[in-house]
């Protein structure tokens, strides 16, 4: 049996994962270089720094077992410091007792997107941006945008954002009835974008004692979250790295400035939060996130109609929050669905 993975962010990733013990060719097409999605992670200058997603949280005790006792640990680390808390006016508070660890890896948090793979035979096409799939004789063809094409194929897992899937399902050919339901039940998740802006400085930046991340808590602040990823060991070895995501209205209003402009105006804001200038960072860097965090989940039951064709859809978009574990978890539960499906069909 033949499986099509399209993403190779964490839920597409996962769900490879989970299918490596099953007789099962699967080829995963990734429209960028990288591996795990916005679980995203950069080297510059002798730093290695998380700029999307930037701790993993457990979210179930099954994704604990995953990350801490089937896949290796030699490089896993938990952020053992404290995340605080500011408002729209800028006063830091002390934040409540943090529940559990936050993990990444020595070498980045993409880490994990790798770890997964490493566990299977999936095929894996760097690179490659699907432009349309075609179901013809009970089997699924996949086209790229440099005209080749890919398969036959007895299912297909679907991981992007919602937009971006829906943009492929309406530019595919298959059941029209089918495309049409899938593609409405996607239209319900919705986004909100988020820009990253890195700031480096030569010396460290002074911050709370024991803290290690501050959380914009009413919406009211152009900065949604800070953190000092020196504090990742592995990551920084001099200095301070800091890492500010934007508040999705300061990102809408920036969205087309060039880089100078965003980094110019969100230092002023890192500044004033902090008490303390960083107005000219050594160096600097920034991601424009477009899907960065879903506002609202798809509607699960209309997706699940394309189970139907071996049509399947994994990621935030089910999800309805922008958490790795999530899309981890997403990952696993498509792969069980797919498992049923191919059994299914082979009986």
């Amino acid at each position: 049996m033949t499986l099509a993975i399209i993403g190779a962010g964490i839920s597409g990733c996962a769900a490879a994962w989970a299918l490596r013990t099953n007789d099962l060719d699967v080829d995963l097409f990734e429209k960028s270089r990288g591996v795990s999605g916005r679980a995203a992670t950069r080297r510059r200058n002798g730093t290695c720094f998380d700029h999307g997603a930037n701790y993993i949280k457990p979210t179930t005790e099954r994704v604990h077992a995953i990350i801490t006792e089937q896949l290796p640990t030699e490089d896993l680390v938990d952020i053992d410091r404290a995340v605080w808390t500011f408002d729209g006016s800028g006063t830091i508070a002390p934040g409540e007792d943090r529940e559990g660890p936050m993990w990444t890896y020595r070498r980045g948090i993409n880490t994990l997107g790798k770890l997964l793979l490493a566990g299977t035979t999936a095929d894996l096409h760097r690179q490659t941006r699907v432009q349309r799939l075609v179901r013809r004789n009970g089997t699924w063809h996949i086209d790229d945008t440099e005209g080749a094409t890919y398969g036959p194929y007895d299912a297909v897992l679907l991981t992007p954002p919602a937009p971006q899937a829906v943009d492929l399902i309406e530019a595919s050919t298959f059941d029209p009835a089918v495309q049409q339901t899938v593609a409405e039940g996607l239209r319900a998740a919705t986004y909100r974008s988020q820009f990253t802006i890195v700031l480096a400085t030569d010396a460290p930046v002074p911050r709370p004692d024991g803290v290690y991340g501050l959380v914009n808590t009413d919406g009211a602040h152009p900065i949604a979250w800070l953190s000092f990823e020196e504090d990742k060991p592995g990551h920084v070895d001099e200095g301070s790295l800091l890492i500010a995501q934007m508040s999705p209205a300061w990102t809408e209003t920036h969205y087309e400035a060039p880089h100078e402009t965003l980094v110019q105006h969100a230092a002023e804001h890192v500044s004033r939060l902090l008490d303390h200038d960083v107005r000219n960072p050594a160096w600097s860097d920034h991601q424009r996130w477009r899907y960065a965090l879903p506002n609202t989940p798809a509607d699960a039951t209309r997706v699940a109609v394309g189970q139907e064709v071996g049509l399947f859809v994994a990621g935030d978009a089910l999800a309805g929050k922008g958490r790795v574990g999530l899309a981890l978890e997403s990952g696993l539960d498509a792969a069980a669905s797919i498992r049923e499906y191919l059994t299914e069909a082979a009986a």
